[in-house]
């Protein structure tokens, strides 16, 4: 069945609200704001990753970079949205879909690999940075390569605050507020982080008298259900917050079990839709009908939802997109 769901999400190395204006107008705005050279040398803070291990590594930027290498769609997504679509040279991992008012920018990107691209690949686009995912940067033989390696090279890395144990939604206003600074595009970067902003103050307001509920990510292949933890991804989980969601495994620890799930109960279950994977809607409907499983209040009350495996593991903006899209799905009513 190619890459399993669970595998995209485990694997250690493994629509916006408000429309963007004219893509060529941000672009020419962005190459004026690139061209003073105040704003350089430029020191950013950011890490590398050893044995799963994250420590600091400063970046420094002697200019504007040029020559981006996205390792994952989302973070393509956001420079364009940025109004940065002619600094990249490539992007990777297309797992999941493009909203309708950035797909033709998004064309204009050499896709390096619509699944997750090597180090190989990556330095044959000759990039002066590469950027995103940080699991993607957590080993030599797999991903991107090392952000040592890089380095070395005369490459910059920028690894997204959001893939860290413990981050939160402020995460990704870090990392929208540090790329605009390496851009010099800064008043686009606070522009769409005010945007941002509004949007989860407008979901807020709206799921104020919502009931918290429990969830649980599942995945199916093959007659086979498994569970996933979600320990380390506390970042989609202070997402799913905004709408009173909240992880009932975030405190596991080793393998959930179809004995744990069943005991757990959580109301409400999510399974992801990518490119390539598994049927979703056939996924969900062979769910509801296993035997194991009925006792279960989400399968009983027909509380499983499809979400979007960019929108959630792809570390930027689109978490919200899925958030919405999910508060959308559970309280229709409430989301007019």
């Amino acid at each position: 069945m190619g890459i399993s769901m669970l595998a995209l999400m485990t694997a250690g190395v493994a629509g916006c609200a408000s429309k963007a204006p004219s893509a060529n107008k941000e672009n020419e705005t962005a190459k004026e704001q690139s061209s003073d050279s105040s704003a350089y040398p430029l020191t950013i803070s950011n890490y590398r990753i050893s044995d799963g291990v994250w420590s600091p590594k400063d970046q420094v930027f002697k200019a504007a970079p040029t020559r981006v290498v996205a390792n994952n769609q989302s973070t393509a997504e956001l420079l364009i949205r940025l109004g940065l679509t002619d600094s990249m040279v490539g992007v990777a991992a297309l797992y999941g879909s493009t909203e309708e008012d950035i797909k033709e920018e998004f064309s204009k990107i050499p896709v390096l690999n619509e699944k997750y691209v090597g180090k190989e690949i990556t330095l044959g686009a000759n990039p002066d940075l590469v950027m995103g995912r940080g699991d993607l940067f957590a080993d030599s033989e797999w991903g991107v390569g090392t952000v040592d390696e890089l380095n070395s090279l005369g490459v910059n890395t920028y690894i997204f605050n959001t893939c860290q144990k413990g981050a939160k939604i402020d995460a990704l206003f870090k990392d929208i507020d540090e790329i605009g600074k390496i851009f010099h595009a800064e008043d686009k970067a606070a522009a769409f982080a005010d945007s941002l902003h509004t949007r989860i103050s407008q979901l807020e307001t709206k799921m104020k008298e919502v009931e918290p509920l429990k969830y649980g990510y599942i995945s199916y292949s093959d007659g086979t259900i498994a569970t996933y933890a979600g320990t380390t991804d506390t970042y989609q989980n202070d997402a799913l917050n905004i709408i009173k969601l909240d992880n009932a495994f975030k405190d596991a620890s080793g393998e959930i079990t179809l004995e744990q799930l069943v005991s757990t109960n959580p109301d409400i279950l999510l399974i992801s839709r990518y490119a390539g994977g598994p049927d979703a809607e056939e996924s969900v409907a062979s769910i509801y009908e296993m035997p194991a499983l009925q006792s279960l209040s989400a399968v009983k009350n027909r509380q499983i939802y499809i979400i979007d495996f960019s929108h959630f593991w792809g570390y930027s903006y689109q978490i919200l997109d899925g958030v919405e899209q999910l508060a959308k799905e559970m309280h229709p009513d409430l989301m007019k």
